[in-house]
């Protein structure tokens, strides 16, 4: 599941929030109050129709969180703004001791009504890998979808095609298309890494990050379909018309929560060739938040306190997911750990493995052994479908969520330091691919 810092898992899609005079005066004043831990001020900057959701206690966690994971904020960098209707979006760049942070507040009618945080744009350039030839291939920038058109890349490598073609499908999170984490791109590194190979793959930014604010239009909340599946669906569809790709060979490559939902996209389309799953959990979601903050609350040896406060905070925000009942105790619009009702209620109907076992297509399954959010706890999901010859399983010790390679247990901050997925990943994947 992308991501990665359980801050961004908790604010999974969006987190609402806060109020206004001049956007950018007041996004400064806003995360000023945050810093100086003025939380009770902060949250009188909330729309009225949103400060009831969240409680002072709530954004002391959640600013807190952050700062576990990121370190302590050092300063302001700059700010850009963006126009989308009625929203006015600020992106405010901070940074702290371990990264950069874009701190996104939507406004609305000068009040603000969400907040984001996600890894800001690194400030070095991205170096290619040693294994990547660019005069290997050719990238064009294309756009996907109808309503919600979303900017992407479709990489054809140079030679005689058609080409075998992968869909590269984001983590959870409002990724760009490259599953940006500090300096690390690691679905640019299987992009250029496959085109140099002689397969074609096509990327693009994630709704949820391009229109964040068309998410809290929906009035009954929404699902796994509106941020994710139908999306890929256009993609396919683009694809078929490109003369170059070989629509007889499309391929689904999904991250973490693109991986879980990969067999689910599958039963929507006849068109899909196979499956490439990378590091998709088997479990709950809502199971994975809570494993991943017992983790990082732990990682120092000691769980204090006020971590403890905020687990229970945690387990009963579960406890109301997987009540049988939640969607008629709550309205379907009502927020959970970050999304709505609707949305987790969505979820417990769909079952992985069980949909997986269902298709007739292959699948290339691959698990960082070393992986803290995904773990083979999860790989031990796939694992039951091993009988099956069209099911290839395969683990790497060395890598982490990122198929990134590392010593020891994995750390969040280790996602910021500068690395590339290796290449013996990459040419498992276009080996089994070629094997078609």
């Amino acid at each position: 599941m992308r991501k990665i810092l359980i801050i961004f898992l908790m604010v999974l899609l969006f987190t609402i929030i806060y109020a206004q005079e001049d956007e950018k005066a007041i996004s400064e004043k806003f995360i000023y109050l945050l810093v100086s831990g003025r939380y009770e001020e902060a949250r009188d900057f909330f729309d009225p129709s949103v400060k009831s959701m969240i409680s002072v206690e709530k954004l002391e966690e959640l600013w807190k969180s952050l700062e576990k994971q990121v370190g302590d904020f050092r300063s302001i960098l700059g700010y850009r703004t963006e126009g989308s209707g009625v929203y006015r979006i600020v992106f405010v760049t901070c940074e702290f001791n371990l990264m950069d942070v874009d701190i996104r507040l939507v406004f609305a009618n000068k009040k603000i009504v969400g907040m984001f945080f996600q890894p800001a744009p690194p400030r070095k350039s991205y170096t290619p890998p040693s294994y990547v030839d660019v005069n290997s291939f050719v990238e064009k920038d294309i756009k996907i979808g109808k309503e919600f058109s979303l900017p992407g890349k479709l990489v054809i490598p140079k030679g005689k095609g058609p080409f075998p073609v992968v869909i590269l499908v984001h983590g959870s999170g409002p990724n760009d298309m490259d599953e940006t984490i500090g300096p690390n791109k690691p679905f640019r590194d299987i992009a250029w890494g496959l085109g140099t190979l002689g397969i074609a793959t096509l990327r693009y930014d994630k709704r949820t990050k391009i229109y964040p604010e068309k998410f809290s239009e929906y009035k009954d909340g929404f699902t796994v379909w509106e941020e994710v599946i139908e999306d890929v669906l256009f993609v396919i569809e683009f694809l078929k018309t490109q003369e170059e790709i070989d629509s007889n060979k499309i391929f689904i490559l999904g991250h973490s929560l693109g991986g879980m939902l990969a067999p689910r996209i599958a039963t929507y389309t006849k068109d899909v060739t196979g499956l490439i799953i990378m590091a998709g959990p088997t479990r709950s979601l809502e199971d994975l938040i809570l494993a991943q903050t017992e983790y990082l609350f732990g990682i120092d040896g000691t769980i204090d306190e006020k971590e403890k406060a905020q687990l229970e905070i945690i387990k009963g925000e579960i406890q109301k997911i997987k009540d049988p009942d939640v969607s008629k105790k709550y309205p379907l619009s009502f927020m959970i750990l970050g999304a709505p009702v609707k949305y987790w209620a969505d979820l417990k109907s769909y079952d992985p493995v069980l949909t997986l076992s269902s298709l007739e297509i292959p699948a290339l399954i691959l698990q960082g052994e070393r992986d803290y959010q995904v773990t083979l706890k999860d790989f031990e999901g796939w694992s039951k479908l091993s009988p099956f010859e069209r099911i290839t399983l395969k683990t790497y010790p060395k890598l982490n969520h990122l198929f990134m390679e590392g010593e020891e247990k994995s750390i969040p901050q280790e996602y910021y330091v500068e690395s590339h997925i290796p290449e013996y990943v990459i040419k498992d994947i276009a080996n089994w691919i070629k094997s078609f």
